[in-house]
């Protein structure tokens, strides 16, 4: 129904409102009028319209419970989750060789950032309905959709052999951001433990079989931990689910997004994959601090859910807001560059840190700052803006790499832009009172 469409898109924007007369001013600024909620939606007038919105909305307010786990060390310890299966990489690149191992693993990456990024705003709606159960189902059936399309693409592209390679790669990726979804970090510090045992083994002894075997017993443990979660939830009494074309609709702009962060990323990564070996790890810090950056946007909503209490005048809000905004920002900072600090001081005792390895380093950790703030503009309603901020700065990342042929120094000065550029974003929106109700 027309009318379910209007109230997943004001859901989106006005989570949690405290009145049908605050979804009323919402209404009026998206230009619905009388005559609009008469001609459109047969309601008498716009106040009217409010009052069956205001009623239809999921209750998203963040619990206690909730906010108390955003504080807490599972968000930070992510980091070395995402990086502990990569280990097996190089056995990897032993069997395909070192070229089709990269390809295959920027494809799987690719497709499984942007398919993840689609279905975690899918499950993140159904769950605000009310439906935990259809959000858990949801996750589950959209991760082997997007392990199947992985799979396919890679076939076609890159053949049978790598194609070997992404299916598990790609089970793995949407299955560790099930069991995140879920809050599931014990259960997934201990499914890639195997992988990061068959890492050292392979470095130790150079045994590629052993490690491989090792890497599949993590992807069979994170891909059956997380078909079973979910399970034994049900949806509340009552609850109306959106239309699947709405639940798209939601979820495509921030596929965009993600597909334009994995693009940024990737493409001057994946060409030191092999590379020296400065290069090769310069976005360990980012892997490993990215845990970091998600806990602390999340503190950062929180700490504003605080201030909306606190504060008397609407200006007051917006400064305060603004501090820790840039307070929040400087943790991620300081976690990432003492996480890059650690990789430089090991690489220059070991004589293997060069000067654009210094530079790419740099890069990835004003890159974590940049995907932090994206975090809060995209929860703020800014989405849109994301992807088009980050677009730009990856059409002039190619060029100006194309054209100097030194790829460290321009990523390192796109990452600073593009932080720049969002932080002038966010002063827009990050002091508007509706975003953290």
């Amino acid at each position: 129904m027309i009318l379910d469409e209007l109230v997943t898109r004001i859901a989106a924007l006005l989570p949690d409102p405290v009145d049908e007369l605050q979804v009323a001013a919402l209404l009026e600024s998206q230009g619905v009028t009388d005559q609009v909620a008469v001609d459109r939606y047969a309601r008498a007038d716009v106040f009217a319209l409010a009052q069956e919105v205001f009623e239809r909305l999921p209750r998203t307010s963040v619990t206690a419970e909730d906010r108390e786990r955003h504080r807490t060390w599972p968000h930070a310890v992510r980091g070395p989750l995402y990086l502990l299966p990569t280990t097996v990489f190089p056995a990897v690149a032993a069997v395909l060789g070192g070229p089709g191992a990269v390809r295959a693993m920027v494809l799987a990456t690719v497709v499984t950032w942007v398919w993840g990024a689609g279905t975690s705003v899918v499950a993140h709606q159904l769950l605000g309905r009310g439906a935990p159960a259809t959000a858990a189902r949801s996750l589950r059936l959209l991760g082997v959709g997007g392990v199947v399309i992985a799979a396919s693409v890679a076939s076609v592209v890159l053949g049978w052999a790598s194609a070997l390679f992404v299916l598990p790669l790609a089970g793995l990726q949407l299955a560790i951001g099930v069991l995140l979804f879920h809050g599931r970090e014990v259960l997934l510090s201990g499914a890639v433990l195997p992988a990061g045992a068959g890492g050292v083994v392979h470095l130790v002894s150079g045994a590629t079989g052993i490690a491989l075997a090792l890497g599949g017993v993590t992807v069979l443990l994170a891909v059956g931990v997380a078909w079973r979660c979910g399970r034994g939830t049900h949806d509340s009494a009552g609850v109306r689910l959106p239309r699947a074309g709405a639940l798209l609709g939601t979820a495509l702009p921030s596929s965009v997004y993600a597909a334009v962060c994995a693009a940024l990323l990737l493409y001057t990564d994946s060409r030191y994959a092999l590379s020296a070996l400065d290069l090769a790890v310069a976005a360990a810090p980012l892997v490993l601090g990215m845990g970091v950056v998600e806990w602390r946007a999340h503190r950062f909503f929180d700490t504003a859910a605080d201030e909306l209490r606190g504060c008397v005048l609407p200006q007051d809000f917006g400064a305060a807001t603004w501090r820790a905004l840039l307070r929040e920002l400087g943790i991620c900072l300081v976690a990432l560059g003492s996480a890059a600090l650690v990789l430089l001081v090991a690489l220059r005792w070991s004589g293997a840190l060069t000067s654009s390895g210094a530079l790419l380093i740099d890069g990835h950790v004003l890159l974590g700052g940049a995907f932090f703030l994206g975090f809060v503009l995209v929860r703020t309603g800014g989405v849109t803006r994301a992807a088009l901020i980050t677009s730009t700065v990856l059409a002039g990342t190619v060029v100006a790499t194309e054209l100097t042929a030194d790829p460290p120094p321009v990523f390192l000065f796109s990452c600073t832009a593009l932080s720049v550029f969002l932080l002038l974003a966010l002063r827009e929106s990050v002091g508007q009172v509706r975003h953290y109700r």
